[in-house]
């Protein structure tokens, strides 16, 4: 038997450790945005973009169905597939919009195939994320982005507004959508 008085114990972390290593070098990028042929028409549409992605400032109207067609041109220089990783919404007081889609486009602004759609917004909430988003598969050429939206009729407010932040995952091994913590 033990006994102990007036004596403390104190115990100690135990912490192990372990080395990697990354090397990291430049590549092309496999994707770029730039400006598309319908980039800005005031008070309803302006594009940015920049060398990691664009952003859309958009008016929406008590219309059935807005589409702002070919804001954005998207190059591919290596075959991928892409889909949305991840989908934020901050809005004033109530949703603007009802259903939102980017649509990818390819051919002549006169005459566009449509390659697939991505939603984004879907009955005013958030639609698939990555794993569950839709992919599209896209080959080395000029791809244009275009906006479906349905906003949410009768519109509460002329002084509404909401933002809609979108980040895309672009895969160039394999034909999944992988989550990114963003």
């Amino acid at each position: 038997m033990i006994v102990m008085t007036g004596f403390s114990l104190a115990l100690a972390d135990v912490i192990f450790t372990y080395t990697g290593y990354a090397s990291v070098s430049v590549q092309g990028a496999p994707i770029a945005f730039s400006l598309g042929p319908n980039n800005s028409a005031s008070p309803w549409i302006s594009t940015a973009t920049g060398p990691t992605g664009f952003s859309v400032n958009v008016a929406v109207t008590n219309a059935a169905e807005i589409y702002y067609d070919e804001p954005i041109e998207l190059t591919v220089n290596q075959a991928g597939n892409i889909y949305v990783n991840n989908i934020t919404i901050s809005e004033s007081s109530t949703s603007l919009i009802n259903n939102m889609y980017v649509n990818i486009v390819t051919g002549s602004p006169s005459s566009p195939t449509l390659v697939g759609s991505l939603p984004i917004i879907q009955s005013g909430t958030y639609a698939a994320e990555a794993p569950h988003s839709s992919l599209i598969s896209l080959g080395p050429g000029t791809y244009y982005l275009s906006l479906w939206i349905e906003p949410n009729v009768p519109l509460s407010s002329s002084s509404a507004t909401e933002t809609v932040t979108v980040s895309f995952g672009y895969n160039v091994v394999a034909n999944s959508a992988v989550p990114v913590v963003t």
